[in-house]
Parts: C-alpha cells; structure tokens; sequence
C-alpha cells in the first residue's frame, strides 16, 4: 500500500468538493473501482487550494488509471489546474 498527498489548485473549490460527495457518480466511487480511497482536503484561508491524501493499493494500476481518459475528464470536470499538482509518496526512511 501507497500513500500519496496531493495538492492542487482548482477554479471553484465548492464545485471540486460536491464532486467527492458519498454516493453514485462520486469521485470516491471512481477510485474505489481501483481499490484506491481517498481523504479530502480544503484550505480554510482559500478553498480553491485542494487536496487528497490517497491509500494506493497498486500504484502501476493507479498511475494507468490517471493517464485514461476518464481521469482526465474527471479532472476537466472539477476543473482542476493540472500544471498545479504537486504529488508527495510516502517513503520509509
């Protein structure tokens, strides 16, 4: 298992959240179907300032994922600012 942090900016913080509400369609649901869960993440100061903290069973999986098209209409969709995201992986020193 992975664990990944990832921030990014996106346009409307509000709209990138209703995304990650519980239920069919949900951003959550989208992941699950990978094995992947995620946290979500607000910065109070300015909500367009996002981020998740991932539990990555299969990482070759998850970055596939990432490259498909469905994630990257996902990401169009919550119009996320791509050339924003910065991705931490958790290491064992």
């Amino acid at each position: 298992m992975t664990t990944l942090i990832i921030f990014h900016e996106v346009e409307d913080g509000r709209r990138w959240a209703s995304a990650w509400k519980q239920g069919p369609g949900s951003r959550h649901e989208m992941f699950a179907r990978i094995g992947v869960t995620a946290r979500c993440f607000l910065d109070p100061e300015n909500p367009d300032s996002t981020g998740l903290m991932l539990e990555v069973p299969d990482m070759e999986r998850f970055q596939t994922f990432m490259a498909s098209e469905e994630a990257k209409k996902a990401m169009e969709e919550d119009r996320l600012k791509v050339g924003t995201m910065r991705v931490l992986a958790e290491f064992i020193p």
